[in-house]
């Protein structure tokens, strides 16, 4: 069963305000740090979807020896680069049997946990295997292949989320606790940081 990892990694950082998948993480950046996470998993293939400063950060991530691609039109919201991403993976020979969604800013995610959802998956739990924080279901998500078109028709801010509100009853979810915290401003950072280094051996 073949599976695929997609990160987005294409918004501007504009509360950041200087590119947030170049932050220094651990022994890497946040964007490496995602990459490390996705290809330790048991995921068969990983593709990165660039977007702001897709030159300067793509230089940065050539030692990890990852496919990219680029959406061109980034600004135009979360899900054209799932589309595109999505789109470019369904083209691939063999298509895979599912794609798992994660984010570049959310680096407490680990291996063992995009492990669990490929788990899930592989055990039949649902279609849709995804994450519960918030009282929100959202990604890391992982989409059987039935939903590929669908995926690949988003546009705007609608992400993965709209879809898996919409097949609620054919998802499962996994509830990560704090591992799914975005990283947005220079306090998230800090204050991620803080908590990585409380949990590191």
């Amino acid at each position: 069963m073949k599976i695929a990892t997609l990160i987005l990694a294409a918004g501007s950082s504009s509360r950041m305000g200087k590119p947030k998948q170049l932050l220094p993480w651990g022994n890497t950046t946040l964007l490496g740090s995602a990459i490390q996470v996705a290809k330790n998993s048991s995921s068969d293939i990983v593709l990165v979807v660039l977007g702001a400063k897709a030159d300067l950060i793509r230089k940065k991530i050539e030692p990890f020896k990852t496919d990219f691609i680029v959406n061109e039109a980034w600004e135009m919201g979360l899900g054209g680069s799932i589309a595109k991403g999505v789109s470019y993976l369904v083209s691939q020979t063999p298509q895979p049997h599912a794609i798992l969604i994660m984010l570049a800013d959310q680096p407490l995610v680990t291996s063992v946990y995009l492990d669990e959802l490929i788990s899930n998956y592989q055990q039949g739990r649902g279609d849709i295997i995804c994450t519960s924080y918030e009282s929100k279901l959202g990604v890391p998500a992982l989409f059987d292949k039935k939903y590929f078109t669908e995926l690949a028709l988003l546009q705007g801010d609608n992400g993965a989320g709209k879809l898996i509100r919409k097949h609620r009853k054919s998802s499962f979810s996994l509830n990560a606790g704090d591992k799914v915290k975005d990283l947005d401003t220079p306090e998230d950072y800090i204050s991620l940081k803080a908590i990585k280094t409380k949990s590191d051996p």
